[in-house]
């Protein structure tokens, strides 16, 4: 069994899948983003990775970064995973345009403040 990750290992899993459905999303319209069902499952498969790794992130650290709502994240991964068939893509987009923005100015922030340890070479 592995030990268990620090809570800067999960919260970077978020930045950079944050980052990801950030670039998935560039430059599209909801038109586009429907249209294209890979870029649909793609951002629901990156939400889902944003979702599990902040349900494995410890009550310090999220009491440390109010800006971060890490039940409802958990939540929509949930609801992803289990009722993947109707999930509301127009809730999907809204969240890559509302949310996935200021996640990452969150957890970028967070970064800038408490730059995780160096791994040994």
């Amino acid at each position: 069994m592995n030990p268990p990750k620090p809570p800067s290992a999960y919260l970077f899993e978020m930045l950079e899948s944050a980052r990801i459905v950030r670039d998935y999303v560039a430059g599209l319209t909801f038109d586009d983003f429907w249209d294209r069902g890979q870029t649909r499952d793609a951002v629901a498969m990156r939400l889902t990775v944003i979702g599990e790794a902040a349900g494995k992130v410890d009550a310090a650290t999220v009491a440390a970064l109010p800006a971060v709502p890490f039940p409802k994240i958990s939540a929509t991964r949930n609801r992803i995973v289990h009722d993947y068939g109707k999930v509301n893509f127009n809730i999907v987009w809204q969240i890559t345009q509302e949310e996935i923005p200021s996640l990452i100015a969150a957890l970028e922030t967070h970064f800038k403040e408490n730059p995780p340890p160096r791994l040994p070479p």
